[in-house]
């Protein structure tokens, strides 16, 4: 199905949208924009133990890396 909408409404709806229907729509778009990239189960696995440290407040940002390189 075609729908015919402007690139600023599209815009203004995906800023409306949560979190979580923020990365399935992120997926989406992977998908059809990388096809051919299949991950293998190994980056599957990487991927999500890395969500999975995220959502649990498990990382440092970039600016923390830095001082720690620094120090």
């Amino acid at each position: 199905m075609k729908v015919d909408i402007s690139f600023q409404l599209l815009l203004q709806a995906i800023s409306s949208l949560g979190i979580a229907e923020k990365h399935q729509l992120w997926e989406l778009l992977e998908a059809e924009l990388f096809p051919d990239e299949e991950d293998s189960p190994e980056d599957i696995a990487e991927i999500q133990a890395a969500r999975a440290d995220y959502k649990a407040g498990d990382y440092i940002t970039f600016d923390e890396y830095r001082a720690q390189r620094s120090a």
